[in-house]
């Protein structure tokens, strides 16, 4: 891609603050194959050496004189920085915004950045909330005023700053052919940092592509870059990143997309080669906590091993993804996958996800380069509400009756839904105050289900088995009483000697099922 040079009189917008051309002189030549470039500065002026800026599909750093210079592509769509630590997120209308929209015939674009008051962070609060997935106004309504206090109350109570990223499906379905999309202005408004209490960054979903009708056969790469346009357009670059404290956070679209009924797991191979050159400026001492919106699960997808294998290069990577409306850790080459359950939870018919998870997001705190803890906090609920315990012999089906056994073993048996649970956990039983034993993860060769949340959405509410019956879930204990008749106590401790407990056993109450339209 080649453009004319232009005149150093063309416009120039910041992201911060305001200033004219002729206060920041161009003091490094531009290079005549370059088609975008521009200056660097703090907000003193001072131009600032080593910031990592990108079209989006090549990746260069500002030199000592704050100048950078790219060459663009055929796709070019945003010119944006990738944050540095010790600087503020620059903000508008109440969203972080690094990005400027690329302009027809204009190559120079600036940026000024605010140095953080106290400096790098060492610590912080990162905030991951997926799959808001908001398709009409009752939705955006239940979002703002459900999910959005409660992160607000979340970030106000930290004794850290804190950052916030969405996991992808901020709507559903809603963006047209056109750059429209009736929920994402609703959305933008609900999600600003007066009323969240940290800045949000965004990601893109499935459901937030824009409409095209592209088959296999016929689709290009032209397809999936026009798809992520009204993304892009609402909120900025689809695969980005920024950097707080000695952790470098990357956000990526990873999906082949043809249209909503046909998409998949995947990374193109210009996406693969942006992520080398972004991560080539990281430190390898650094953490990278990786974003994305379908779950990877070291899988074989489209390049998806391509992208795993330039996240090994760094010795602790943190894989954040959304998409399944259940909740599931997994870790392989000490790499840790947390899949988050929905903001939304099943889709805003109830207060739970498929598989039982309290609609909610996670919180990581971060320490140097690593993650110090982590909790999944459900939305309306106190902080440490981490299990739900009942009876293995309760079904809670109300008229609906599966085609399938359930798994318990007998009567005795208690079974503990503890949603943010993985291999390192310890699930203690107590009789009477006394220790009774540890329960046991179910066999991946049964039914997994969470009969509650089953019995909720497919029973009281009437919802699809294929959809709202998660039979694999991978966060279920059980565990046989030696007095059945015993006051029972279920503790939960962590992989950081956290505890949490239970000793409500949850029945078919009419109080546990709340009804949504």
């Amino acid at each position: 891609m080649k453009r004319t040079i232009i005149t150093f009189a063309a416009a120039v917008l910041f992201l911060s603050g305001c200033a004219k051309e002729d206060e920041r002189p161009v003091k490094s030549p531009i290079a005549p194959e370059t088609d975008f470039y521009g200056v660097v500065t703090d907000n003193h002026g001072q131009p600032l050496e080593g910031v990592v800026v990108s079209d989006g599909y090549s990746c260069t750093a500002t030199d000592a004189n704050g100048v950078y210079q790219l060459v663009g592509n055929e796709f070019s769509y945003q010119i944006y920085i990738s944050l540095p630590a010790e600087y503020e997120v620059p903000m508008s209308e109440g969203l972080p915004h690094l990005w400027q929209q690329i302009d027809t015939g204009r190559q120079r674009y600036d940026f000024t950045l605010t140095p953080l008051a106290g400096g790098k962070e060492e610590a912080f609060n990162l905030f991951c909330v997926a799959d808001p997935q908001c398709q009409n106004d009752s939705h955006v309504s239940r979002f703002t005023h459900e999910t959005v206090p409660d992160l607000a109350a979340q970030a106000a109570a930290s004794d850290l700053p804190c950052y916030g990223i969405m996991l992808g499906d901020i709507g559903y379905n809603t963006a047209s052919t056109d750059y429209t999309n009736a929920v994402f202005p609703l959305m933008k408004r609900a999600m600003q940092a007066e009323k969240t209490g940290l800045p949000l960054f965004q990601l893109m979903g499935n459901h937030d592509n824009k409409v095209i009708s592209v088959t296999k056969d016929n689709y290009t790469v032209a397809h999936d870059i026009e798809a992520q346009r009204n993304f892009e357009y609402a909120f900025g670059p689809v695969n980005y990143s920024f950097n707080r404290g000695d952790v470098h956070i990357v956000a990526m679209d990873d999906m082949i997309f043809r249209n909503h009924d046909d998409y998949g797991l995947g990374f193109r191979d210009d996406q693969v080669e942006w992520l080398r050159q972004d991560l080539s400026f990281v430190p390898k001492d650094h953490m990278v906590i990786f974003c994305a919106h379908v779950p990877l699960r070291n899988g074989s997808a489209q390049n998806v091993q391509a992208v795993l294998d330039l996240l090994r290069e760094f010795p602790t990577v943190h894989i954040m993804t959304g998409h399944t409306h259940y909740a599931e850790n997994q870790i392989y080459d000490n790499i840790y996958e947390h899949v988050h359950g929905a903001a939304c939870g099943a889709w805003w018919y109830s207060t739970v996800n498929t598989d039982g998870t309290p609609n909610g997001y996670a919180i990581y705190r971060v320490d140097g380069a690593s993650v110090a803890s982590w909790i999944y906090k459900g939305t309306g609920l106190d902080a440490g509400q981490q299990i739900r315990l009942y009876r293995a012999s309760n079904h809670f089906m109300e008229g609906y009756t599966p085609s399938y056994q359930f798994y318990y073993k007998d009567d005795n048996q208690i079974v503990a839904n503890v949603w943010n649970a993985d291999s390192q956990w310890k699930i203690e039983v107590y009789e009477n105050g006394t220790l009774s034993g540890e329960m046991s993860p179910f066999s991946s060769s049964v039914t997994r289900r969470d009969a509650w949340a089953s019995g909720y959405h497919c029973g009281v509410l009437g919802r699809s088995t294929s959809n709202y019956d998660r039979t694999s879930n991978t966060h279920l204990y059980y565990y046989t009483l030696k007095d059945p008749s015993a006051q029972v106590e279920v503790r939960a401790t962590d992989r950081f000697g956290n505890v949490y407990t239970q000793t409500h056993v949850t029945t078919s109450a009419p109080e546990d099922y709340p009804t949504y339209e």
